[in-house]
């Protein structure tokens, strides 16, 4: 049977039950990701033993009548529980289908979460997957390995940083617009897109949502006084995830996010959490950002997204109407007249 769940108290209700989540999951980051036009939908579906709770944003396609549906910024994906060997794969692809011709919905894009059991079985019943590159984690649970996977220049920052910054935590309006101050700056030396530049609501949404603990972590110069460097960190369950980060351009050759990193490592440890997640590169590519990252852990882990086009005629005519733009860093993007759609 497949439910769909839209009000707050009975989404986190129904992902509550299951033991791995991750915020990226959450009806209040669902909510911060929103945009004007779209919708939430938490399709909750049960059969025998098994649970599943697939999260999804739906998107009007341009005054066409039609909509698509994706899924949040992050890692996403379903949540599952009791699945094995029995578990009816027809079924759960009939429901997913009556639901996505009831509402119109022409394809379905959608991130995966590779800390999550069963995503990529359940999922690649039907559709594509595809592996867009490694993202680099910490295994927080064997602390005595991190150190060694260090590069020798990021044990160089680290021992060095401990005398030229302190770290301070926090998660007030003040905090928020500070952290936002500099991350901006750090977007605009990287030219970055747009999708990028979250506002303040953004942030104050999710450091009072009670489904995770959000926070921001500053590096203050020990010269200066000031909050030089800051990460956006937010904890869920068993996993940290390292989400949003900049450094300001004066002190980004003293990489005091470095210091940041192994700090928040640290307190991971402390706080008995599982994993640090820290991403891969833009777009998932292996870039400065990803070997920056590299230099940390040796512990990769591929990053897979689901695409699946749910009417295929509707899609081709879409891709008609707003031929795709042809990117050389994104030639794979899905859905393809959303390429056109949102350059326009």
């Amino acid at each position: 049977m497949l439910k769909i769940i839209t009000q707050k108290t009975e989404w986190n209700k129904a992902i509550d039950g299951f033991d791995k989540k991750d915020f990226y999951h959450c009806y209040d980051y669902h909510q911060a990701c929103l945009k004007e036009k779209e919708a939430t939908k938490l399709l909750f579906y049960e059969s025998g033993e098994t649970t599943i709770a697939f999260p999804l944003l739906i998107r009007p396609i341009n005054g066409s009548g039609y909509f698509d549906a994706a899924s949040v910024y992050g890692y996403a994906g379903p949540l599952v529980s009791g699945f094995g060997p029995d578990f009816n794969f027809e079924d759960w692809k009939k429901q997913l289908l009556t639901f996505f011709s009831e509402n119109k919905i022409v394809s379905v894009f959608s991130s995966t979460n590779p800390f999550i059991d069963h995503q990529i079985e359940l999922l690649s019943s039907f559709g594509d997957i595809e592996s867009l590159g490694n993202i680099v984690f910490f295994d927080l649970e064997r602390p005595q390995t991190h150190l060694k996977q260090y590069s020798k220049t990021t044990k160089r920052y680290v021992k060095r940083n401990k005398g030229l910054f302190n770290i301070r935590e926090g998660k007030s309006e003040e905090d928020a617009l500070l952290f936002l101050k500099i991350y901006y700056r750090s977007m605009d030396r990287l030219h970055a897109d747009s999708q990028y530049y979250f506002k303040l609501p953004y942030f104050l949404d999710l450091l009072k949502s009670e489904s995770c603990d959000a926070y921001f972590v500053f590096a203050i110069s020990n010269d200066s006084g000031k909050e030089i460097s800051a990460a956006f960190i937010i904890r869920t369950n068993h996993v940290i995830q390292y989400h949003l980060s900049g450094t300001l351009d004066d002190y980004r050759h003293l990489s005091p996010i470095r210091t940041i990193i192994d700090h928040t490592r640290k307190k991971g440890i402390a706080d008995n959490y599982s994993f640090f997640n820290l991403g891969g590169g833009v777009g998932s590519k292996n870039d400065s950002l990803y070997d920056f990252k590299a230099s940390f852990s040796k512990t990769r882990i591929p990053f897979q997204v689901w695409k699946f086009i749910a009417d295929d005629e509707v899609y081709h005519q879409l891709c008609r109407e707003y031929p795709p733009i042809q990117d050389l860093d994104k030639p794979n993007y899905f859905p393809k007249y959303r390429s056109s759609l949102n350059n326009s």
